[in-house]
């Protein structure tokens, strides 16, 4: 199934049936090839006269189509525009995707710009590399913030008590790999260091082999509001690599910032850095 989208805790009464259908297009849009009318009722686990009635009304709509060849629901042509429109009014697209198109040609790997969403990030744009193992991944996607550079980029900027309200509910963190951070006290240590280097690091933590390095974007208040990412396999990487991408990443984060009305600089010291050993292997609570 998809990334759920998750409900704001500030929504009291939600349209039920109007979560209903947002589910169904947000299935839709996690597939290559759509989806049946007995696979969407199996996998929402909805009724399926309830489903096909939603279906009938979102196509009535052009919210969702039907693939000619498979005969599966896709999505519509409203969807694709909205999001030209999307870009079109989204600053943060509009400015985002030709400064990531740049970053990812200067370092030739794949770059991504994301937004903190609580304790998820959300990823909105990719660019991906034209070398052999690029890193894959999905525009739309969440991920838990601690394991990932783009997350920890943006919660390195709030403060202690911000920082424990957004995991006052997570007593026991997410560790996709055993490099995860794992506990509220390890990731406020570790955002110290990212706080110091101005650039975040995630290695092997949501996907083995894998490493990103990321730094925040700024608004003209200077709220960090997004962060750029560049990933690739860690068998590219050495401490001189990572010294050649900090200054290119902080330059795409200024540039940026300074179209979204910011007038300071995310450049400071240059600090070398190092990718982290991994962690002792040792039990973690499942979850």
């Amino acid at each position: 199934m998809a990334q759920g989208t998750k409900m704001r805790k500030d929504n009291k009464y939600p349209v039920k049936s109007l979560v209903k259908a947002l589910k169904i297009l947000e299935y839709l849009g996690s597939s290559e090839t759509g989806g049946s009318l007995t696979q969407i009722t199996k996998e929402l686990k909805l009724d399926k006269s309830t489903v096909h009635r939603m279906l009938a009304t979102l196509r009535d709509y052009d919210f969702v189509g039907l693939d000619p060849l498979s005969s599966n629901y896709i999505l519509g042509a409203k969807i694709l525009q909205f999001s030209d429109q999307l870009s079109r009014q989204s600053g943060l697209i509009r400015y985002g995707e030709p400064i990531l198109a740049r970053l990812a040609k200067s370092t030739n790997e794949t770059c991504n710009l994301g937004v903190l969403d609580g304790d998820t990030v959300l990823y909105l744009i990719k660019k991906e590399s034209e070398r052999p193992l690029r890193m894959s991944g999905q525009v739309g996607k969440r991920l838990p913030a601690h394991c990932t550079a783009l997350g920890k980029a943006l919660l390195a900027e709030l403060s202690r008590d911000e920082l424990r309200q957004v995991y006052a509910q997570k007593r026991v963190f997410e560790t996709p790999t055993p490099n995860t951070i794992s506990t509220l006290p390890e990731l406020e240590n570790h955002l110290e260091e990212v706080r110091r280097t101005g650039v975040a690091l995630d290695n092997e933590e949501i996907y083995p082999e894998v490493v990103c390095m990321a730094a925040p974007v700024r608004d003209y208040l200077g709220r960090s509001i997004a962060a750029l990412s560049i990933s690739f396999p860690k068998h590219r990487t050495d401490p001189g690599r990572l010294d050649v991408f900090r200054p290119l990443l902080l330059e795409a984060c200024d540039d940026f910032s300074r179209h979204l009305g910011y007038r300071g600089t995310t450049e400071g010291e240059h600090l070398s850095l190092t990718v982290p050993q991994k962690k002792p292997t040792r039990d973690r609570p499942q979850t």
